[in-house]
């Protein structure tokens, strides 16, 4: 029987996989990685749940403090960007820089062969027989976006047994299953964000960072209000600006320079028709100039149409045939062919 390393929340994705893959054949060993302190100042309230869970399914768990990476590698580079002007994706970097890299090292020692959480992707070969990671088969729930950054040798070992299905059909098999958390609501970000939606300013206290504060205009340039730190906001944002515009108004520019923040109500304004990234990374041998994507810029946003516009070491533009709203710096270029992942980058000014 194979042995797999399953992270586990506690909720019911990480549960589910445990199930389905104890079910295949395999032997889960849960692990949760505690990334950092929750609400009430406890760093193992998520572990607890999930060891809980663990006995429920019968099998071994077991509680890593990931505190000091998750710091390291993730929260002390989002509030870099935070404070240069960008909005971060911290998903992306504890993906790429911890999560599965830490439970790679832990199935080492522990004699497993695989990994494996509850993210809705796949992972497959190509027609030329190699490792790739495509899309979801639920596409509301489709995390693949979010997994550009995976070490490339670890595709073979990495299991996603949620991938090929809907989370309609998990919570009904769960319910069937009789799981006490079948009816546990998701998890959005939980290891990030915070109850009073103030993470920036927190991540700027505990990081000794400066505030960069400035002044709204309009595109004419005419001041309209102060604002206290740039790190506060993100292009395409219309809520939360502390100021009455006397209509309905989003943020189309930051400059991290000056403070200056430029507002308009012009939906075009936030549109872009070109987005490049500086530290791509193709998962496939590059593609040629001209040549057709499909590109996201965001998580919660429908994949746009675009074209290769340059190709070097590192770095790819591309042309959109629709103008796109909200690139911003600090967010994930991903580009596909239909659901296959082709490469992901971040975002450049």
């Amino acid at each position: 029987m194979k042995r797999v390393l399953v992270g586990m929340s506690g909720g019911i994705d990480s549960t589910a996989t445990v199930r389905l893959l104890s079910e295949q054949g395999y032997a889960p060993i849960g692990v949760t990685l505690v990334l950092q302190d929750e609400q009430d100042g406890s760093p193992y309230a998520a572990a607890e749940s999930a060891a809980a869970v663990a006995r429920e399914l019968g099998i071994p768990h077991e509680t890593v403090d990931a505190r000091r990476e998750f710091t390291r590698s993730v929260l002390e580079p989002c509030w870099r960007e935070l404070e240069s002007g960008g909005t971060p994706n911290p998903c992306v970097f504890c993906n790429a820089r911890v999560r599965f890299g830490m439970l790679a090292r832990l199935a080492d020692e522990r004699g497993a062969e695989y990994i494996a959480t509850g993210h809705y992707a796949r992972i497959r070969r190509s027609a030329a027989g190699e490792w790739r990671i495509w899309r979801g088969a639920d596409p509301v729930k489709d995390q693949s976006y979010f997994l550009h950054g995976l070490p490339l040798e670890l595709l073979p070992r990495i299991l996603f047994p949620l991938g090929a299905m809907r989370k309609t059909e998990i919570r009904e098999l769960a319910k069937g299953w009789g799981l006490s958390n079948a009816e546990k609501s998701d998890s959005q970000d939980v290891c990030f964000a915070d109850a009073d939606g103030q993470y920036a300013e927190k991540l700027r206290l505990r990081f000794q960072g400066g505030c960069r504060p400035g002044v709204f205009v309009d595109e004419s340039g005419r001041v309209l209000a102060r604002h206290d730190g740039i790190h506060h906001y993100t292009i395409g944002q219309r809520r939360g600006l502390g100021f009455a515009a006397g209509e309905r108004v989003k943020i189309c520019a930051i400059d991290p320079v000056s403070g200056t923040i430029t507002v308009s109500p012009r939906p075009e304004a936030v549109n872009a028709r070109s987005v490049r990234s500086e530290d791509f990374r193709w998962h496939v041998t590059p593609l040629p100039l001209g040549a057709e994507v499909l590109a996201q810029v965001r998580y919660r946003q429908r994949p746009a149409r675009a074209t290769v516009a340059e190709c070097r070491d590192g770095f790819l533009a591309l042309e959109f045939s629709e103008p796109v709203f909200g690139v911003t710096r600090g967010q994930s270029l991903v580009v596909y062919r239909d659901d296959e992942l082709l490469g992901g980058g971040t975002i450049a000014g």
